[in-house]
């Protein structure tokens, strides 16, 4: 991204080419009217920052040459000023945000802000689910969405919209997922708008949480209270105010966008606290977090679990032979066949050094020797590094009916490998959880 800094003050100028470095900017700098609209002539600019206070007294006759330029008309403008009460509406040319410079802190502030909002892709483009079936509205709703850089889907009907949004499997910040759905509510057929809003709220996973403006030629009080009830986040009454209706739409998204963020931070702060850095498994403070809520969904619905300990065969041989980096190397493969081997249900874990326990969900004790077994299969198979890698694998299973924990059952693991062992390595043996 690139950046013209129209500023006279050398130490301002500095300030503002540090702050718009750190938000992936290059700069280019005028230090007067003449200069900056030279610079404006010739190249793209992805902002451009005024300050008001220029010595030639030209700063809002340099904005008002911007916004009359051909290249620049849709450019972001920010106009920095010492002056605290002034205003965007105190001003007889477009900004787009005035900065006011109390400190460089907030001077950094303001314009992270406004970069976020205004240029990051997250925030400036969106997927929007439309349903009506007035052609005349929808065609002008649709040419100023699209003209805005929203992709839009348009359907005629309730029906078709919400089989298209069933299909949409994925949601939060991907970007093929929706931000907004925009629903009209007087629509022909059987299913009506609000039908819409009340499927769309159903789902459990993130797509029952996008934003929903409702559109309506009724201006009753008490239907929009009802609305609002039913989980709409807007509701616009026609004849829509378009400017109205595009600065609603890019509150709700970016709302959306935000959260989205903010869970996508969460999520990465969690797999960062329960997976192990070396083998792309969940760590032991994940399989103790998760264990407990594991035992008791399977004691609540009545089925069958099953546990996998596995421990690699000689496994000092390797970090005393070949050195901890090839042992690294023979417990990263190990973590990866383990991670492809499970389903997504499964949790496997590495436990501690060369062990590592697996939680099967619906898999009882027959199942679960099945699948032990492939697994030592597969890991004899791997030769990492060209070394003999063999594994001892001992299984436990509680039956429904069975009031056992977590400790219990790997207790009876556990056992089961020191079995495995003492029997000669590189076989599985199962115990009966007590």
């Amino acid at each position: 991204m690139r950046a013209l800094i129209t500023e006279t003050n050398p130490e301002y100028r500095e300030e503002l080419k540090n702050i718009l470095a750190e938000q992936g900017f290059s700069n280019d700098f005028g230090e007067s009217f003449e200069m900056a609209s030279k610079l404006a002539d010739c190249e793209e600019y992805d902002i451009i920052c005024v300050n008001h206070e220029l010595h030639d007294g030209l700063a809002e006759q340099l904005v008002a040459y911007c916004n009359d330029h051909e290249r620049h008309k849709n450019t972001p403008i920010l106009l920095l000023t010492n002056n605290s009460q002034l205003s965007i509406k105190d001003l007889p040319v477009r900004v787009d945000e005035v900065i006011h410079r109390l400190s460089r802190e907030q001077v950094g502030h303001q314009i992270e802000h406004f970069v976020d909002l205004h240029l990051d892709p997250v925030f400036v483009e969106g997927r929007i689910l439309f349903v009506e079936d007035d052609d005349a509205i929808a065609n002008v709703i649709l040419e100023i969405l699209q003209k805005t850089g929203y992709r839009v889907s348009h359907f005629r009907s309730a029906e078709e919209a919400c089989k298209e949004y069933d299909n949409v499997t994925i949601y939060g910040s991907h970007n093929d997922a929706y931000d907004l759905a925009i629903t009209a509510l007087g629509l022909q057929g059987d299913m009506k708008g609000e039908d819409l809003i009340k499927s769309i709220r159903s789902y459990e996973d993130g797509r029952g949480f996008i934003p929903i403006i409702a559109i309506t030629s009724d201006h009753d009080d008490q239907l929009r209270i009802s609305l609002y009830h039913q989980g709409v986040n807007d509701c616009l009454t026609k004849p829509i105010l378009h400017e109205e209706l595009m600065v609603r739409i890019g509150n709700l998204i970016t709302n959306k966008r935000l959260l989205d963020k903010v869970h996508d931070i969460r999520r990465e702060l969690l797999a960062l606290a329960t997976t192990d850095k070396l083998t792309g498994c969940h760590n032991r403070h994940s399989m103790m977090e998760f264990s407990g809520k594991f035992i008791s969904q399977a004691r609540r619905h009545k089925y069958s679990i099953s546990m996998m300990v596995i421990d690699l065969d000689h496994f000092k041989l390797v970090n005393d032979t070949h050195g901890h980096a090839a042992g690294d190397v023979v417990l990263q493969l190990i973590g990866a066949l383990l991670n492809h081997s499970f389903r997504e249900g499964d949790l496997v874990t590495r436990y501690g050094g060369e062990e590592f326990v697996v939680l099967l969900s619906y898999c009882d004790e027959a199942n679960a020797m099945k699948k032990a077994e492939q697994v030592r299969t597969s890991i004899e198979d791997l030769r990492p590094h060209d070394l003999k890698i063999t594994a001892s694998i001992g299984v436990s299973t509680i039956e429904p009916g069975m009031s056992v924990e977590f400790e219990a059952m790997f207790q009876a693991g556990d056992a089961a490998v020191y079995q495995a062992k003492d029997s000669g390595r590189n076989r599985v043996v199962s115990k009966p959880v007590e």
